[in-house]
């Protein structure tokens, strides 16, 4: 019995000084599509433009943003360090089904 419990003990004693294996590393996560979209933005966006405020207007498709003077607030268009406006692709019109050919 004495045997059995030292064989037992030792085995735990030996256990306890292996080396933790490291768990595999994980899949680097993807950003979402809103995230992707914020990157381009802010990386395409000129200095000392509020992004946070930022959003697509429909008439244009441009992107505005918000600025806090000190009597009122502006909407201003979203500029590139270069001064061109900031606007998103134009949705995809559907094509009007062609009209059936009549015989004469």
């Amino acid at each position: 019995m004495k045997m059995i419990v030292a064989a037992l003990a030792g085995s735990l004693l030996l256990g306890a000084c292996a080396a933790p294996v490291p768990p595999a590393p994980a899949a680097p996560a993807l950003p979402s599509p809103e995230q992707q979209i914020q990157d381009q933005i802010t990386a395409m966006a000129a200095p000392n433009q509020n992004l946070a405020t930022a959003r697509v207007h429909d008439d244009d498709n441009c992107f505005w943003f918000s600025y806090v003077g000190p009597v009122e607030t502006t909407e201003l268009p979203l500029l590139t360090r270069e001064g061109r406006h900031i606007c998103a692709p134009k949705p995809a019109e559907a094509e009007a089904p062609a009209e059936p050919a009549t015989a004469a």
